[in-house]
């Protein structure tokens, strides 16, 4: 794994200890999302791109889709 990787991915898991109902956290939330688009751009999209395709992937296995 590269640096750049590692210091993805630290930002990433600082993201589950936020309290998203409070304001600092949504604020906090807001600001690392922004610096991990700015270290690797188009990776919140390829992440939203991922999750999708898991989410569809799920629903048609269970018979939802």
């Amino acid at each position: 794994m590269s640096d750049r990787d590692k210091e993805l991915a630290a930002l990433m898991l600082q993201l589950t200890g936020l309290d998203l109902h409070s304001a600092d956290g949504r604020a906090g939330a807001g600001f690392i999302l922004r610096e991990i688009e700015a270290k690797a751009p188009g990776t919140l999209a390829r992440l939203r791109a991922m999750t999708a395709i898991h989410r569809a992937e799920q629903r048609s296995a269970s018979g939802l889709a």
